[in-house]
């Protein structure tokens, strides 16, 4: 008797994909490098060039209707929102924003992040146990982005309320792809903080992000309007500042522990070639990539490996599943330190390409390079769990690990 194949599913909302999605990734590369969604309605392409050419031709491939497959472009980007708009307002509003995050401007910034992480990796150091995610991964980024954009400090009156929103503009459940109740009040919260904020530096400037924004024209016509609301294009960016200036930080960074513990070998060559600490980091990109999936819309038909997209389709450009493509990367599920250089699509590509990705990577280098001597030869101490997020992203909630404390620092605990 002839085995019958048993029918394969992209849904990046379910939890079963979430919890292991790159087998469906290879079968889609193999099978249906163009898969069409019926319960979703969409195309998903998930080699490297088809992905990659796709994210490169935003005249055919546009972003207007967002790049989440959920309900945040309906719910919380709005005009402004960056990813979510084309040209020709796309460049003139990163014109804007830009030169804040230029890899010269944020190299100059690597002193102030390692005091950062070095502050919260001595709150464990001794301790010989720790929840990497939460005790740097998250709170890391949080508050170097914070520092750079101009929101409060970890010490200033209202910063607890905005970690908290942080995590639940992202409140999600299983299979649906609509904001929860939680979602949505911490978006309305978010943007009565922001228009106050604006207001406040709009009348006493500071040097930072949050106080040039105000202060900037277009054409000569102010970016921020005289009069603030939920619809102001400042608004919209301040959002996706907010919204992916932390979590993919996260991601990377949880990622990059996670797999060091996996893979005890290829942290033993960074421990004693520590010059491998920034390859390590994008080999942690391409193989765990933060960023999964952008949406994009066809401008016009289009037709890969036979199939044809029609104007108007919403079509899903599957960055994971480009990364760990066997064409473009020699045994693509290892995870290598010393891959060497190669070309990933973990910050996307293109016009839209992540504006924060310097700031991302040195993050997560100097956490790697002030936590893995502390942690040494640590293992997992129980299972990683992922974070509760847009089906975009690759997050760790929770990743709990124990490691060796010298004799001393037993003694101080």
């Amino acid at each position: 008797m002839t085995a019958i194949p048993i029918a394969q599913e992209y849904d990046p909302f379910g939890a079963a994909f979430q919890a292991d999605p790159y087998p469906v990734y290879r079968w889609m590369r193999d099978e249906a490098p163009v898969f069409h969604s019926e319960k979703w309605g969409w195309y998903a392409l998930s080699r490297f060039d088809d992905v990659r050419a796709a994210a490169t031709d935003p005249e055919t491939f546009l972003s207007r209707d967002g790049i989440d497959i959920d309900d945040t472009a309906k719910d919380q980007s709005g005009p402004g929102f960056l990813p979510d708009v084309d040209n020709p307002r796309h460049d003139q509003v990163r014109r804007l924003i830009q030169p804040h995050f230029l890899p010269r401007r944020i190299a100059a910034r690597e002193d102030a992040v390692r005091a950062v992480v070095r502050d919260l990796v001595a709150r464990w150091r001794d301790r010989g146990t720790v929840d990497l995610a939460q005790e740097l991964a998250w709170p890391m980024p949080n508050e170097v982005f914070f520092t750079v954009l101009g929101l409060p400090s970890a010490a200033e009156e209202g910063r607890g309320q905005l970690d908290r929103w942080v995590h639940e503009l992202k409140d999600r459940r299983p299979d649906d792809p609509r904001l929860t109740p939680v979602a949505k009040a911490a978006t309305e919260g978010i943007r009565n903080y922001f228009m106050r904020l604006l207001e406040d530096r709009r009348a006493h400037p500071r040097d930072d992000v949050v106080s040039a924004l105000v202060r900037a024209e277009i054409d000569g016509v102010p970016f921020a309007e005289e009069h603030l609301t939920p619809a102001s294009e400042i608004l919209g960016l301040m959002m996706v500042l907010f919204l992916g200036g932390v979590e993919s930080t996260a991601g990377l960074t949880g990622s990059l522990f996670k797999l060091l513990a996996e893979h005890p070998d290829q942290r033993e060559r960074l421990r004693r070639d520590p010059s491998l600490v920034p390859a390590a980091v994008e080999e942690t990109i391409r193989h765990s990539s933060p960023l999964q999936l952008a949406a994009r819309t066809t401008a016009r038909e289009v037709t890969v490996h036979g199939t044809r997209i029609p104007p108007g389709a919403r079509v899903v450009l599957v960055y994971g599943a480009a990364n760990r493509d066997e064409r473009q990367f020699p045994d693509p599920d290892r995870f290598d330190v010393s891959r060497g250089r190669f070309r990933h699509l973990g910050f996307g590509e293109g016009r839209h390409g992540c504006l924060g990705a310097p700031l991302a990577r040195l993050e997560a280098k100097v956490a790697l390079e002030e936590a893995l001597p502390v942690l040494g030869d640590y293992t997992l101490a129980g299972p990683p769990v992922r974070y509760r997020t847009t089906p975009n992203m690759y997050v760790w909630d929770h990743l709990p690990l124990t490691f060796g404390v010298p004799a001393a620092g037993r003694e101080q605990a």
